[in-house]
């Protein structure tokens, strides 16, 4: 995604002209209450430059707050066992982070809208330029096709969040099915929602370059060939979990991660604070990061930002630091850091939560002080979770009952003063969808899976993460980062499943995950039992297990809207 401002001033043009502002209908079931305006989509787009722009477009969707810009990768992604809301209430957003909603939840409704909203956009692109693309220049043709690839893997990525999220929802393949009456619509089985979404991904690959091969003008943000097999390597691993359980998708999975892996044009960067630092200042890496939503704004206003490092990172005062202020909705069970196997070597710990917040007063405070030998001392998290620390004394864990934060988007640490947008709410935070490293565990999960052992190719995957976790170079064989070369199947099963939870902390596949291993609720309730162990107050800051049930809370419930209006439909399991 490039710099949004100019994009949008663009696109808003050409939504209006192919009718697009039928926003409201195209999200629901509602078709028949909108008036529509739908001009010849051949009249327009008569060449790949304004292709592109509208291309961008279909882009922008996945930024909104109903997708990545707050829904999917911040509220939703909670409860899990490694997140969980402030406070011990379900007022505001934490009812969604608590799985405290019901059918008419407004926030459920937005995601579903958004994400149809995506879907047809994509759709109306891919139409004009089946219209479009044989009266281009033969190099605008070339152009032109690859922006269809693009706007087809969209098509999927929207697709797969539906059907990851919703479960049984209509399949919408044409601008023209999205103006049935209501009673007409369907919903599709999730099999057949996959096999569109691999088809989408299929279609799309051989046309996409690889990075470093492009010849498109802007490719920043953009997606590429290892983009697509990267999601399809994702797509495989979900189809082959709950609920379809699907194993033979496995193999599948494997071999589209292979590709990514093998193909030579993707890696790790070096540093893991550089990934926070890159995004914290709209630095594009096009070796890690596949699929990234850029937040960047010349200027002091949220119609182009998200809300990153504000719901999601350290807690700041009103004042304390430069962009006003952090809401923090967003907190660390303290359960999650506290377990983290070889927290003193892996430098990703320190970046998976902060044990301190912004004051006016003080600037950068520790959460927790007590007097230790009669000598006031600040408490860290480390020492806190340590009971062989000297002077160590129970007490000091309530303070970080429901205190910690992500560090990874520490505004005020990372983003550069040029970068800084002064606004309570907004931040110039990019937000990473997928990332090389996602991919190489996939790649170690689905050998695993598909072997039914670790191969060595699994074991260089998961152990390339490892020592660039460990600050090492990830080429080179390590004692103390790599795996015990002698694991069996549930062992690095188990294992896999660890390092997914360290390296893509609070990036919006937890919950996903947990789900697809069929562990959500027992993940839930397990957490709750720990965090009694952890401290007595613990468990108040975790009411998500109250409200989580199992063959419920697997799935966000249909809208309530779409089950009035849609006859056909019925409501997921758990929700009627």
């Amino acid at each position: 995604m490039t710099r949004r401002k100019s994009m949008k001033r663009v696109y808003n043009t050409l939504v209006i002209l192919f009718g697009l502002l039928m926003v409201g209908a195209l999200n629901s079931c509602s078709l028949d209450e909108q008036v529509y305006t739908q001009v010849d989509k051949g009249e327009y787009v008569k060449d790949a430059q304004q292709a592109e722009s509208v291309l961008l477009g279909v882009y922008d969707g996945l930024g909104v707050d109903g997708v990545y810009g707050h829904n999917l990768s911040m509220i939703f992604d909670m409860p899990n066992d490694q997140a969980k809301p402030d406070g011990t209430t379900t007022v505001g957003n934490r009812l969604q982070a608590s799985n405290a909603y019901s059918t008419t939840d407004a926030e459920v409704q937005e995601t579903w809208a958004a994400l149809y909203a995506g879907i047809y956009n994509a759709n109306s692109f891919i139409e004009t330029m089946e219209v479009r693309l044989p009266e281009f220049s033969e190099k605008d043709i070339e152009l032109g096709e690859i922006y269809v690839a693009e706007a087809k893997v969209l098509r999927a990525i929207y697709y797969f969040e539906l059907v990851s999220w919703f479960g049984n929802v209509p399949l919408i393949t044409s601008t023209a099915m999205s103006r049935l009456h209501p009673s007409k619509f369907v919903q599709e089985k999730p099999v057949k929602v996959y096999e569109y979404i691999e088809a989408d991904l299929l279609d799309a690959i051989p046309v996409l370059p690889w990075v470093g091969e492009d010849i498109r003008p802007n490719t920043a943000f953009r997606i590429s060939k290892g983009t697509a097999y990267g999601l399809l390597a994702k797509v495989y691993a979900k189809w082959a979990g709950y609920p379809l359980q699907d194993n033979s998708k496995w193999k599948l999975a494997a071999d589209a991660a292979a590709e990514v892996v093998n193909s030579g044009k993707h890696s790790l960067v070096p540093s893991y604070k550089t990934l926070w630092t890159n995004c914290a200042n709209n630095v594009w890496n096009e070796k890690e990061s596949l699929l990234e939503i850029s937040y960047w704004s010349p200027q002091s206003t949220n119609t182009t930002s998200g809300r990153v490092g504000k719901w999601n990172g350290v807690s700041a005062a009103n004042g304390a630091i430069k962009g006003n202020y952090n809401i923090a909705l967003y907190k660390v069970s303290p359960n999650f850091p506290a377990e983290w196997k070889d927290y003193d070597k892996d430098e990703r710990w320190g970046f998976a939560f902060a044990d301190y917040k912004y004051t006016v007063d003080a600037g950068k405070t520790i959460l927790a002080t007590a007097k230790v030998n009669g000598v006031a001392t600040d408490i860290t998290f480390e020492m806190a979770m340590n009971k062989d620390w000297l002077g160590w004394d129970i007490s000091w864990r309530s303070k970080y009952s429901g205190q910690l934060t992500p560090r990874k988007w520490d505004i005020e640490e990372f983003v550069k003063d040029e970068n800084q947008l002064p606004d309570n709410n907004y931040s110039n935070v990019n937000w990473y969808v997928l990332r090389y490293a996602d991919v190489l565990l996939l790649y170690a999960e689905a050998l695993n899976e598909q072997y039914g052992k670790p191969t060595s190719e699994a074991y260089e995957a998961i152990n390339q993460v490892r020592r660039r976790g460990f600050g090492l170079d990830v080429t080179l064989p390590s004692a103390e980062a790599d795996l015990p070369a002698d694991m069996d199947y549930a062992d690095f099963q188990q294992a896999v499943r660890d390092e997914r939870g360290y390296e893509l902390c609070h990036e919006g596949h937890r919950r996903q995950d947990l789900v697809r291993w069929g562990i959500y609720y027992e993940t839930v309730q397990a957490t709750y039992k720990k965090l009694m162990d952890w401290h007595e107050t613990a468990p108040e800051y975790y009411i998500g297990a109250l409200y989580t049930f199992k063959n419920k809370n697997e799935l966000l419930p249909i809208p309530q809207r779409e089950m009035d209006l849609c006859e056909q439909f019925e409501q997921n399991e758990g929700w009627k």
